[in-house]
């Protein structure tokens, strides 16, 4: 074999690899209701470390500039940022999150879902991100507004 077989770069075609609790995770965030995010959310939440919590905090207020008054503490408010802008724009906070705080908030957040029976269509899931109408009916009326 030559020394360019070698050198030569392998074509990435293949798309990386999601984890399965997160790719579960991203799947309640485009298919449940905001209702039922918000219920997961805020008990996800409620037993996370606040270093944890703090991170997510710390990232949502970066990402989507809202929620400068928050603290940790503030779990019921913090959850309806993430349930909010993962709605109207998926992806725009989960992907910012550093790993152990994505991993952690979806691991807390996949064991009430998983008792709730949300997770019973995942094998069925395309996992194909919606068109942004598809998304933005979702919401209730009154969090449409800036979408």
């Amino acid at each position: 074999m030559s020394l360019m077989h070698f050198l030569r770069r392998q074509p990435d075609d293949a798309p990386p690899v999601e984890r399965s609790e997160l790719r579960q995770y991203r799947y309640l965030l485009r298919t449940a209701s905001p209702e039922a995010l918000d219920d997961l959310h805020r008990e996800a939440l409620a037993v996370l470390d606040p270093a944890v919590r703090a991170i997510i905090l710390r990232t949502a207020q970066e990402r989507l500039q809202t929620g400068r008054d928050l603290t940790v503490d503030d779990t019921r408010h913090l959850a309806r940022l993430i349930t909010v802008a993962e709605v109207r724009t998926p992806g725009v906070l989960i992907s910012a999150l550093v790993d152990i705080a994505h991993e952690r908030l979806a691991r807390a957040v996949l064991r009430p879902a998983a008792r709730n029976g949300l997770l019973d269509d995942y094998d069925a899931w395309d996992g194909l991100e919606p068109d942004r109408a598809t998304t933005i009916e979702r919401l209730p009326e009154s969090l449409r507004k800036g979408a």
